[in-house]
């Protein structure tokens, strides 16, 4: 965008008019200092065929001018240029801020209005020079000054009233720009102060899910807990009222036992005097009657059996966890279990695998109710192999493998056995209160029901099951090692 020469002057004044209002929308779409000078600086030359132009900027804080940009090929004239300030008042552009009114020199070299240091660099490589100052709604915030016409001659009042007026568009733009400035400085700050309070929400939010957890974990640690007690305090109930009338049964059935064999050594004593129908009556009721005492014994020592089982199972938690060795735990109810298998049935055999993980080491829980849960689950699986022995006979070989492995912050236990398995309605209800696939009598149902409380509630595991009908069953228990309060 070059200036053309008119000789007609009105033409010439429309043209610059037009330019103006094409140089202010175009200075108005720049909305940073660094890119709104430079092109202030490159039209005032072109326009007015200069050598040279420059912007001067207020520091208001300081009363002091300053180049916001130097557009020098030497790189450390320039950088001495950008850090060069002099007080306002001083100098060309001193002056014209001061006094609000644009300068046109004709002749540097001969002007005494430039100041020392501040305009010797200018005074000695410049021969006419326009300096106008930039006014704004907030007053004058600068000077635009255009050196050294191209044609070595000087500057026109023409060249002196175009920029005047290019300079309120410049002041405008610089007061935009600044403006913008500040806007996005403040933005920023906004949107700083925004990501700390959401930074420090979440903080917050992930603090309180935190502790409503642990709430939701303790209270399911005191259901559970009351829920233990509240079943100990029913079984020690029923167990003081069936236990009573339960000894009458079998205290009285054994009486009567001694009694049968009395009458026994009577009758014989006495059977010549009767016949032989009626001694063979006699002998066959006897002997019915101590068939009958046998069987009330037998079963009211099982259900004593049962009666003490529920109240063991049932017993409330209120042990503190302690540092406990898994493998040594794991391996103690291991033979507990089988050695207690042994004794009720001699012929009881079953093949052991064990592969414990040194790794394991210790966790946090409470030895004795985790115990509990090892000795359910090896009783469980040595009576499943034992009941497969005798469906199958000598062909079928028991077996139990029991696994102990490291997870770093957990440790994992696998019990495992070939007995019959389980189909999918079983495992459905496995751990559902008072359900058992033993027959009647032989268990109370709570086994695991209880196991699983322990591991997950009162421990914070977990406790799954692998199952196949007529393969195996495997138990699968995850431990943290550090128990969660």
């Amino acid at each position: 965008m070059t200036e053309i020469k008119h000789d007609n002057p009105f033409a010439r004044l429309g043209e610059r008019a037009s330019l103006l209002y094409d140089l202010g929308c175009l200075f108005a779409e720049r909305t940073a200092l660094d890119e709104l000078i430079p092109l202030v600086m490159t039209k005032c030359r072109e326009v007015l065929d200069a050598t040279g132009a420059s912007v001067l900027l207020l520091d208001a804080d300081r009363n002091e001018l300053y180049f916001p940009y130097v557009a020098d090929e030497d790189v450390a004239a320039a950088a001495r240029l950008r850090a060069l300030r002099f007080p306002a008042g001083r100098g060309i552009a001193g002056a014209v801020l001061q006094s609000g009114r644009a300068i046109r020199v004709d002749d540097a070299a001969s002007d005494p209005r430039f100041y020392g240091d501040v305009d010797r660099r200018t005074q000695l490589t410049t021969r006419a020079l326009l300096s106008v100052p930039l006014a704004s709604r907030h007053g004058t915030i600068g000077v635009i000054q255009v050196l050294n016409p191209r044609d070595g001659g000087a500057f026109t009042d023409d060249d002196l009233a175009f920029l005047e007026a290019l300079a309120g568009s410049v002041a405008v733009a610089i007061d935009n720009a600044r403006l913008y400035g500040e806007l996005k400085a403040a933005a920023a700050v906004l949107e700083q102060r925004v990501d700390e309070r959401t930074a420090e929400l979440r903080e917050k939010n992930v603090e309180l899910e935190r502790t409503l957890t642990q709430l939701q974990q303790t209270q399911q640690q005191l259901i559970v807990q009351e829920k233990l007690a509240s079943l100990g305090a029913l079984t020690a109930g029923i167990a003081h009222e069936i236990k009573n009338p339960l000894n009458f049964v079998t205290n009285f059935a054994g009486l009567s036992a001694e009694l049968a064999d009395e009458l026994g050594e009577i009758l014989r004593s006495e059977q010549e005097r009767l016949s032989e129908a009626a001694r063979a009556d006699v002998q066959e009721l006897l002997a019915a009657l101590v068939q009958n005492v046998e069987k009330i014994v037998a079963h009211g020592k099982r259900a004593d059996s049962i009666v003490r089982g529920m109240l063991q199972h049932s017993r409330g938690a209120g042990s503190a966890p302690e540092p406990t060795d898994v493998n040594a735990l794991l391996a103690e109810y291991l033979a507990l279990a089988y050695h207690g298998m042994r004794a009720q049935n001699a012929s009881f055999n079953i093949a052991i695998d064990t592969t414990y993980d040194p790794a394991a080491g210790l966790i946090d829980a409470v030895p004795q109710d985790l115990s509990r849960v090892f000795l359910n689950l090896l009783n469980n699986a040595c009576y499943a192999t034992d009941e497969k022995r005798r469906q199958l006979g000598p062909q079928y070989s028991p077996r139990i493998a029991v696994h102990t492995r490291n997870l770093g912050d957990r440790v994992e236990i696998r019990i495992r056995d070939n007995g019959p398995g389980m189909p999918l309605a079983v495992r459905e209800k496995l751990f559902t209160p008072f359900f058992t696939t033993k027959p009647p009598g032989a268990g109370t149902g709570l086994g695991l029901s209880i196991s699983r409380d322990i591991i997950v509630q009162q421990h914070r595991g977990e406790i799954h099951v692998d199952t196949e009908e007529g393969s195996h069953t495997e138990f699968i228990i995850v431990l943290p090692r550090r128990r969660k309060t």
